[in-house]
């Protein structure tokens, strides 16, 4: 066994455990940072980019957003079901935490938005190579804010998953238990432990029993390796409570998001039709550009799933037009492609993606009632004709009727950047008992406590769950640095 005796130890080098880190190393704490993977940066590595309210970057564009505008917009949102103190800390430190990314050689593209109508709080990171921002981007991010951790001094040993954590007799936290991959036992002894593991996304069971979705049937969410509930679970065994725990739900199938279909995306535009398996509209197509509400109205449905309808004559409008949504992730012409993968799509997800050469055809392979799927589009169509939509009141620019030639379609249903919520933390993340009671030297960071959204990530703030994983980090980290200095007082 090898013993280490450090001052702040830290489970977990993701976002949110390498802003602590630093946080803390930036006051003269000595760190030690155990990792389960091989790499820093967790789940930020497949990101693009950090939420920020009030940057300098901001305020050289003269884009106006306020925190106080950004807290009532995430409180109204919420409907207030979240917790209020935690939600104004993080967005007041926002902006200042984007300066000190820059600050340590981080470079951001621009703040933006993700959809028409938001607000550009989204400081998506520029990629090393100089290019065009895209998915994976924030790695930039990470690798900067590794090397700035190593500088300072903060060791790091990866491979190396925690196992538990160690209380004494007066409930105190005092260190953790790790093992390496090569059989060596680590106990670590510290005046105070941070727990950021980045949640439970990669665990099927714990998805069921505490989301009550199932993996591969009606939520095909990002599985990320190692992102199992291991922080949930230490952090349960220790005495620390259970708060909310939900998937952060986006639109999906087992389709996956990046580099098999890249033009899946023409599906999701207002101008296409989303019906259930009944063959009724359900939603105002115009809110597919917000994958999160959408999710919520296609979730609601029979099997939790819905189909997307577009005809030839669309793609064609969109080939002269462009998408009625502009992508920020996806910056291709995503019908460049569309004829040459729509077949090998077919074949290789005959479950999801469909392709007819008249409405009577696309019911029978849908599984939908004939009938009803052909008063459906009749009755749309007529809308388009007369310019209004009766039904749900979509915008008439983007009312084009289905009335090519052959029929395209894809059933969607849930995916999942990952899970939120599972440890009950107050604002300052310190650990709270389901009594509400703290644990000594215990403190929580990133998705393990994020619960801020109350059932619907807010993209109108884009960025907003790697905003907090850092801006935890930084604020669990003061907290568990300020409760040392108190200690050896």
């Amino acid at each position: 066994m090898t013993s280490i005796q450090t001052e702040l130890a830290i489970v977990a080098a993701g976002p949110a455990g390498l802003a602590a880190a630093i946080t803390a190393a930036e006051r003269d704490i000595e760190v030690v940072v155990f990792e389960k993977a091989s790499v820093a940066g967790g789940t930020a590595n497949m990101g693009m980019g950090p939420l920020g309210v009030e940057s300098r970057l901001q305020k050289e564009l003269l884009i106006g957003i306020t925190k106080e505008e950004a807290f009532q917009i995430m409180m109204e949102h919420t409907h207030w079901n979240v917790d209020a103190r935690l939600v104004r800390e993080y967005l007041w430190k926002s902006g200042e935490t984007i300066d000190w990314l820059e600050d340590m050689g981080v470079t951001f593209d621009r703040p933006t938005k993700y959809y028409p109508g938001a607000d550009e709080t989204w400081h998506v990171v520029k990629p090393e190579d100089g290019g065009i921002p895209g998915p994976r981007a924030a790695s930039a991010m990470t690798k900067v804010m590794y090397q700035q951790a190593k500088k300072l001094g903060v060791q790091f040993h990866f491979e190396t998953p925690v196992k538990s954590l160690i209380k004494d007799d007066s409930g105190r936290i005092t260190g953790f238990k790790a093992e390496a991959a090569n059989g060596e036992i680590y106990e670590v002894e510290a005046k105070a432990v941070l727990v950021a593991c980045g949640g439970f996304g990669n665990n099927p069971e714990m998805i069921r029993e505490y989301t009550g979705h199932v993996d591969g049937k009606d939520m095909y969410g990002f599985r990320i390796p190692g992102i199992d509930g291991d922080g949930l679970k230490m952090v349960w065994n220790a005495g620390g409570g259970k708060s909310h725990m939900e998937m952060e739900r986006i639109l999906g199938n087992e389709i996956p998001n990046v580099g098999c279909f890249t033009s899946k995306l023409i599906f999701s535009q207002a101008s296409a039709l989303i019906i259930n398996r009944q063959g009724y509209r359900i939603i105002n197509e115009e809110e597919i550009k917000n994958g999160a509400v959408a999710a919520n109205s296609i979730s609601r449905q029979y099997k939790r799933d819905a189909f997307q309808i577009i005809d030839d004559s669309i793609i064609k409008h969109f080939k002269r037009n462009g998408p009625d949504f502009p992508s920020t992730v996806f910056r291709s012409d995503f019908t460049k492609l569309f004829y040459d993968e729509i077949d090998d799509m077919i074949e290789q997800y005959p479950e999801a993606v469909f392709k007819a050469d008249t409405i009577e055809q696309l019911a029978e392979k849908l599984g939908i009632n004939m009938d009803t799927l052909i008063n459906t589009i009749e009755e749309y169509n007529e809308g388009c004709e007369k310019g209004y939509d009766d039904v749900m009141g979509k915008n008439r620019k983007y009312l084009h009727p289905l009335i090519g030639r052959t029929f395209y379609a894809q059933r969607i249903s849930s995916s999942a950047y990952g899970s939120l919520g599972g440890v009950r933390t107050n604002h300052k993340l310190e650990v709270l008992t389901d009594e509400f009671e703290t644990i000594p030297g215990l403190y929580a960071a990133g998705t393990d406590v994020c619960d801020l959204y109350a059932g619907t990530y807010c993209y109108r703030l884009g960025g907003n769950t790697m905003g907090f994983a850092i801006n935890s980090g930084r604020i669990a980290a003061d907290a568990a640095v300020d409760y040392i200095f108190d200690s050896i007082e």
